[in-house]
């Protein structure tokens, strides 16, 4: 159990975010067309956000959609990769 909770403190949120997602996907609940807000509910959102703002990633284009929000993880995924 600590280190499940271990680990969750290390990983960025944004990850359970992405896994949760790609699982609801999977199942059929959720699609890429589906609005963001079938998603992330509001902590969600700060929690994010304040993910981008440290990785320094600022996006071009509204995050409107499901797959839009996909986009965003596999830039986030880059981006963490390419840190330091």
């Amino acid at each position: 159990m600590l280190r499940e909770i271990q680990s969750r403190i290390k990983e960025p949120h944004y990850v359970g975010l992405r896994d949760a997602v790609l699982a609801r996907i999977k199942s059929g609940k959720l699609t890429e067309d589906m609005p963001v807000s079938a998603v992330l509910d509001s902590l969600d959102t700060v929690e994010l956000t304040m993910e981008l703002e440290e990785l320094g990633i600022e996006t071009s284009v509204p995050i409107n959609s499901v797959g839009d929000l996909l986009w965003l993880f596999k830039a986030l995924d880059l981006r963490r990769r390419r840190k330091p």
